[in-house]
């Protein structure tokens, strides 16, 4: 006997099963059976059920096909041979037939010499044979006497395909398995006393058909959640989004029913309440009053709908202490998207609010199955430095093989100049940019204590890395570890196995192998348990041909990496969800993000070849219409608030960007009126104005502070610089602002980029010339040369093969007059370097050393005429002056590709301490305060630029001229640190030299005739 049960309430259906399961005089041993559509409903109605009769157990949770093949294996002790799996394997190889490529030579062109493309065109061809199983049954009875119903070319090869897979249609099976329930009953009943179906919206007349005939022998209970008992809609919400609600009410026919639940009207008087209610009456939409029930937000980007998502939730919180996290369901159109913004945005906020992120991929986080996806999709192409150890740095390949300090790993492979590849060719240089090559330097550096040539086979020498003798360098051999085992990976991949050797390769050689799992952790048995379950669908098919293992990886992506995690809907804190698990499952608050015009509702695609997308029929897979209907379910679900957001704002221009359908025609329901109440647009950013003084009260925020800070100034004591260094006191001067930025507030602008390059170099940056020039500039004759060339390309220090000659020629022909006043100053002399320790009277003590000193005369150079490198020589040669190291100083640089040499006297003693004492000042000023002085504010002083372009042109750079932005003084800048700089204005109508030189400037001119610059 079959019963049927409705409500538009999922809680009232629930509270029916609970009474039924109460009365049902079974004994306590037989289990009941529960069919639903989703395993977020499956979670739901456990902690329901358990509410409701204090107690949940000896229950069977069971789908409509799941259950349907139960049945048979009942009734047949066998299993169906017709899954999707094995049909798929049998396709694959039918494909390849000769009958089949000779007939239809114009279908198998689209795979040929191509396993993969033939085995998703397997895939395609297996889910539309089970589609039409369901949906056009006659059309495979039509196939099965030899005749077409279409008619058409693609009928005819897949006809062809499913008669030669010689296997009973479902359709078949299902009359089988109907003539054996009657021969059955007893065990049906005995078995099966009560089959409950709960909550589904989308029947197949398929499985209709079955459970109505199963219902004669045994007790068949469909518990059906529809919006509205008659099929003839005449509520706009109704007639828009409840197609498929139509259909179900059509399949059942409720007038001829007999229904223990009636409708049930929301009472409250809000606008959610109201709309709930006309849709329940299936009334015409009424005049609406707008409130706080239901919100719209419109959005840039999705990180701002999480911003926006947590300043509403936390202000819900605020007004409603009776309020818990578990009370909300958060559904997003993209999981996997939507939860790393959501994470970002509640996990960092200064107010926690507990969340729970339900059914996201398999291969998010850090998961054991996340490795085995890098692991696995690692290819031969990936083979680079930066991919290697981003592999290693993956917690748990990390973990595998104990690796401590993967930031040295990291930095070694840099220096070793490791780049691409594992082996490589010798004729082009590249061999000396590969994994093997630089492995040998590592490892031959950590045995040996000496960096000279090393010859290690015919024709091939190297220079071993010595720095890898560091207390950390036992990760090193960890590292060739890995590569070793990445590089037998990716060979074993290249070969051809059974799906059973596949699965066997996984689990012994990756997963075992490359991939740390406590076997004493809980969460960690279940996803080990969880892969191996997963991977058993091999074990089911009768399969021993050998495969390419990129094959058997795409069968990992849909079956293990892409596949959602199970449902966590009953953990006591906020619920984030994928729609479809949580369709229709009641919470106080929904909120749904992500309601964007071309991702919701899904569009319908067919393929040419796909028979059913000719014509539509009822019941029949549409994306579109699920969506729909499942919006309508969302509605109908929210008690008490309904929160939709979408990205409404282009993040380019800030034009308007129309929402979702679904939300379009709410918003039309609700009026213009309602809906201009209810929506609210955001700014593009949290910190916006907007949210200082709003004129709606619902544009605020938790996230940020109401006003930007000041600049703060940090007090001296929090640092020691009783002594510092010549290094440290000579950059001061060069750039005091940089220097207070990142000695006292410790704010370092610079970003450290710790990417290795991939690629060989091919052409040097600034730093890396000036690294060069500096060592050909002490370079004697060819050999020097052609020695330091060879072991440049070999280090990474220069491009390989010819352009690394060209290089080096290039640089020396830039600095060749340089290089000859340099020798010519320095000939037959021996350099020398000086520790230089000068205490300061009544100040501080300078401690370092200083090179470059030939015979009691310092020479410094410079490759441009930069301010800066004539401040580092000055003060360099004051200091040993001071220590009476020195008689004379010579500075010699290049200007506009020109040699220019400036000579110094010595300076004695008592004007060395009266000049340091005098700079002393201005660094003890500096450490209070940012120093209002710059080299190049100096140099734009002397060239009598306008007051405010003092600093704000080394605030904001040059891009012409390929001078960057100095950050910290941008940020000074900014802070209206230099505005006494900028009270006064001249133009160069009214240029006054005079009362230029009186107004501002004295400190910085003062500091610049100390430092030597004439101003």
């Amino acid at each position: 006997m079959d019963r049927i049960y409705c409500s538009n309430r999922l809680e009232d259906l629930c509270k029916k099963l609970a009474d039924n399961i109460k009365k049902s005089s079974d004994g306590i041993f037989k289990k009941d059976v529960i069919i639903t559509q989703t395993t977020g409903m499956n979670v739901w109605l456990k902690t329901e059920l358990a509410k409701q009769s204090g107690v949940f157990a000896n229950f069977e949770f069971q789908n409509q096909d799941g259950f349907f093949k139960g049945i048979y294996k009942l009734l047949f002790n066998e299993s169906l041979k017709n899954n999707f799996d094995t049909i798929k394997y049998k396709i694959f190889d039918l494909l390849n037939n000769t009958d089949f490529i000779n007939e239809y030579n114009d279908v198998a062109e689209y795979y040929k010499d191509n396993d993969l493309r033939r085995f998703h065109l397997a895939e395609k061809i297996a889910d539309l044979f089970d589609q039409y199983q369901l949906y056009r049954p006659e059309m495979i009875e039509e196939w099965s006497k030899g005749g077409t119903v279409i008619g058409n070319q693609s009928e005819k090869w897949q006809r062809w395909l499913f008669n030669e897979l010689k296997i009973y249609s479902k359709e078949q099976i299902k009359k089988e398995l109907i003539k054996s329930l009657a021969d059955n009953q007893k065990v049906i009943k005995e078995t099966y006393p009560q089959i409950s179906l709960f909550g589904i919206t989308i029947y197949t007349k398929f499985h209709l058909e079955f459970f109505k005939k199963l219902a004669e022998y045994t007790n068949v209970n469909f518990y059906l959640c529809v919006p509205a008992k008659e099929n003839e809609f005449r509520n706009d919400l109704l007639e828009s989004f409840g197609n498929k609600s139509k259909e179900l009410i059509d399949m059942f026919n409720f007038k001829d029913c007999n229904q223990d639940i009636e409708i049930i009207k929301n009472s409250n008087n809000t606008l959610l309440a109201t709309i709930q209610q006309q849709i329940a009456a299936n009334s015409i939409n009424s005049r609406l009053h707008d409130d706080d029930s239901i919100q719209i937000n419109s959005c840039h980007t999705p990180i701002r709908e999480a911003e926006c998502l947590y300043n509403y939730l936390l202000d819900l919180f605020e007004k409603d202490h009776d309020l818990n996290p578990k009370d909300i369901l958060v559904i997003t159109t993209d999981i996997n998207k939507y939860a790393t913004f959501i994470k970002a945005v509640f996990m960092n906020a200064a107010v926690k609010i507990p969340f729970q992120v339900s059914g996201a991929a398999n291969n998010s986080d850090d998961s054991i199955i996340a490795a085995l996806e890098q692991i696995l999709s690692f290819t031969e192409e990936d083979f680079t430095s930066e991919k290697v150890i981003s592999l290693l740095e993956q917690k748990r390949i990390k973990q595998n093989f104990q690796v401590e300090d993967c930031n040295y790993i990291r930095s070694v492979v840099r220096k070793a100049n490791i780049r691409f590849g594992i082996n490589n060719l010798s004729e082009d240089d590249t061999r000396y940019v590969s994994w093997e090559y630089g492995l040998e330097k590592i490892l031959l550096g950590y045995a040996m204590l000496t960096d000279d040539e090393y010859h290690v086979e015919d024709g091939i020498t190297l220079y071993p890395f010595k720095d890898s003798e560091a207390s950390a360098s036992f990760d090193l051999l960890k590292l060739k570890a890995f590569v070793k085992k990445l590089e037998f990976i990716l060979n074993e991949q290249t070969k051809q196995k059974t799906l059973a050797e596949w699965k066997k390769f996984l689990i012994e050689e990756v997963l075992d192998s490359l991939i740390y799992h406590d076997d004493f952790n809980k969460n960690d048995r279940a996803e080990i348990a969880s892969i191996k379950r997963i991977l058993s669908f091999v074990d089911n098919l009768v399969l021993d041909k050998e495969l390419p293992f990129l094959i058997f990886l795409d069968e990992l992506k849909s079956k293990l990496f892409a596949e959602s995690r199970e449902s966590k809907l009953n953990t006591g804190r906020v619920t984030i969800s994928s729609p479809i698990p949580v369709r229709g499952i009641p919470y106080k608050i929904i909120c749904f993000l992500g309601l964007n015009n071309d991702t919701f509702p899904r569009k319908d695609s067919f393929m040419g070849f796909d028979l059913l997308g000719t014509e539509y029929r009822m019941g029949d897979r549409n994306k579109k219409e699920t969506d729909k209907n499942l919006f309508l379910e969302t509605i109908l679900a929210a008690r008490e608030r309904l929160y939709l957001s979408y990205i409404g704002q282009s993040v380019k221009d800030n034009t308007e960007i129309p929402p979702s359908i679904v939300l379009d025609t709410l918003m039309d329901y609700m009026g213009k009126e309602v809906s201009k109440k209810i929506l609210v647009k955001h700014p593009l950013h949290g910190f916006s104005k907007a949210y200082q003084k709003p004129d709606d009260p619902r544009m605020f925020t938790y996230l940020y502070a109401d006003k930007p800070t000041g600049f703060d100034v940090v007090a001296p004591e929090q640092k020691n610089f009783e002594e510092i260094s010549v290094y440290s006191f000579v950059r001061f001067f060069e750039n005091p602002v940089e220097w207070y930025f990142n000695e006292i507030l410790g704010v370092h602008y610079k970003e450290n980029d710790d990417t290795i390059d991939e690629m060989e170099l091919f052409e040097l940056d600034a730093l890396q010339k000036w690294h060069v020039k500096t060592k050909l500039l002490n370079l004697k004759g060819k050999a020097e040369t052609d020695s330091f060339i060879k072991k440049g390309i070999k280090e990474g220090q220069l491009p390989l093969k010819n352009l690394g000659h060209t290089t080096v020629d290039d640089l020396s022909t830039e600095i060749y007059e340089l290089k000859t006043k340099y020798n010519e100053l320095t000939s037959g002399k021996e350099e020398k370097s000086v520790l230089v320790d000068v205490n300061v009277p009544g100040e501080r003590k300078i401690k370092g050393t200083i090179n470059n000193i030939f015979e009691r005369k310092y020479i410094a150079y410079a490759f441009s005429d930069t301010p800066k490198y004539m401040v580092r020589a000055y003060l360099n040669a004051l200091l040993l002056f001071l220590q009476n190291e020195i008689d004379s100083f010579s500075f010699i640089f290049l200007k506009n590709k020109q040699i220019h040499t400036e000579e110094f006297a010595k300076i004695y003693f008592d004007e060395a301490v009266q000049k340091l004492k005098q700079l002393m000042i201005y660094f003890n000023a500096g450490i209070t305060n940012p120093l209002k002085f710059t080299p190049d504010a100096a140099k734009r002083i002397k060239k009598k630029e306008k007051v405010e372009n003092i600093f704000k042109k080394e605030a904001d750079g040059d891009e012409n001229a390929s001078i960057p932005a100095n950050r910290c003084v941008k940020n000074l800048f900014e802070e209206g640190y230099f505005e006494d700089f900028n009270i006064e204005s001249f133009s160069e109508n009214n240029f006054d030299p005079m009362v230029y030189d009186e107004t501002r400037f004295d400190e910085i001119k003062n500091i610049a005739k100390l430092l030597n610059q004439t101003v």
